[in-house]
């Protein structure tokens, strides 16, 4: 899904719009360090977490033809056989490869393990990398690092949360998340990487829940004032994710935004010939565009919003909240917000810990309305 930060991609502008932010990573809160080998086995569907962060994140870094990546001091394991070196090293066989402290892989550098594995006739690369250190990872990458602690500390929870909910659902596939914005960012080790791994390791192990369930924490970058609920977004009622008033990102750089867009374009990205004029035929509860109106050379046709934003690039039309002109040839887009609007809008969260001194506690009661902060330390979630 990543139905969550809609937002880097530029499409994350990120909340500071400002450059690519990477990261860093801990192997554990107090340190770096290799991979941790533990994961829970003990039920179908269930993760738990212990107290030292050793819950092993299995990220796909990569999928296609063998990659050499370097690392200083590795063992290599294939099967029964293990091997050590230093330096370049080409994958020629499944096996995973544990470095002593990080590998490089295309300019990146990557704490934890690397496994290969054929699949198919390509590779699969899978990173076991701890949680925290993932986390701090993602964080710096969904926010700043240099945001206010508070703002940091709520995308932490909100990312950890989020993560748990996909290793339970992903628990007999090949990895549990990928890097990109389909899932949460994670890109690799950076050294301005502080603020997000003082947020992970002051919430270690904190999660949502709503009732005896982890809660849902989508999240986006600028609600525009307004959140939407998950359904008018995807159709799945969610009782913490309802639409609701949230005046906090003025500030953000994708507030506002229009976007002209040749109609022979629109055409050739929805596959549709001859497009006329564009027009809104429904909006949801939030005034969100929920459905188009397409008038083309065969006829009138309608359309889903989100499946529009889609075609066009979430680049492009960065939110479904907009209204539609013609000018020309072309269709003109004025919105407002950027991503789906569901959840935790991070410009809104950056504003309240900054601006008004909101803890992450009351950022994540106002985003997430009632649900309950868990420490889950020492069990099955």
């Amino acid at each position: 899904m990543r139905f969550s930060a809609d937002l880097l991609r530029q499409t994350r502008i990120f909340p500071l719009l400002t450059a690519l932010i990477l990261f860093a990573a801990a192997c554990s809160p107090n340190g770096r360090g290799g991979s941790s080998r533990y994961r829970n086995k003990s039920g179908s569907g269930s993760v738990m977490l212990d107290t030292r962060g050793g819950l092993t994140v299995r990220v796909k870094l990569y999928a296609g033809e063998a990659i050499t990546v370097k690392a200083d001091d590795y063992t290599f394991t294939s099967g029964k056989s293990t091997r050590r070196g230093s330096g370049s090293f080409t994958f020629t066989e499944e096996g995973t490869l544990q470095p002593k402290g990080y590998f490089v892989l295309r300019s990146r550098r990557y704490m934890g393990a690397l496994e290969a594995k054929r699949d198919g006739g390509n590779w699969l690369y899978v990173n076991h990398v701890p949680m925290d250190e993932y986390l701090t990872s993602v964080v710096s990458h969904e926010m700043s690092p240099h945001w206010h602690n508070e703002a940091l500390k709520a995308q932490a929870v909100v990312s950890r949360t989020y993560l748990l909910i996909k290793m339970k659902e992903r628990s007999t596939k090949p990895y549990d998340v990928d890097t990109t914005t389909n899932f949460q960012v994670y890109g690799g080790l950076k050294k301005d990487d502080g603020g997000a791994r003082t947020a992970v390791s002051q919430t270690h192990n904190e999660v949502l829940y709503y009732g005896g369930n982890l809660a849902q924490t989508f999240f986006h970058s600028s609600c525009c004032g307004t959140l939407a609920s998950a359904q008018e977004a995807w159709g799945k009622q969610v009782p913490y994710l309802a639409v609701q008033s949230s005046p906090y990102c003025t500030t953000a750089p994708v507030y506002k935004w229009q976007v002209r867009i040749p109609m022979s374009e629109i055409g050739r990205r929805l596959a549709m010939r001859g497009v006329k004029s564009i027009s809104v035929a429904e909006r949801s509860s939030s005034k969100r565009v929920k459905s188009l109106r397409i008038a083309t050379a065969t006829g009138t046709k309608t359309i889903r919003a989100d499946k529009f934003r889609t075609a066009l690039g979430a680049l492009k039309v960065k939110s479904t909240f907009f209204g539609v002109a013609q000018n020309g040839g072309s269709v003109v887009l004025t919105g407002r917000g950027f991503g789906h609007g569901v959840g935790m809008c991070q410009w809104g969260a950056k504003t309240q810990a900054e601006d008004r001194g909101t803890g992450y506690k009351r950022i994540l009661d106002h985003y997430f309305p009632g649900t309950s902060l868990k420490a889950v330390t020492g069990q099955s979630v």
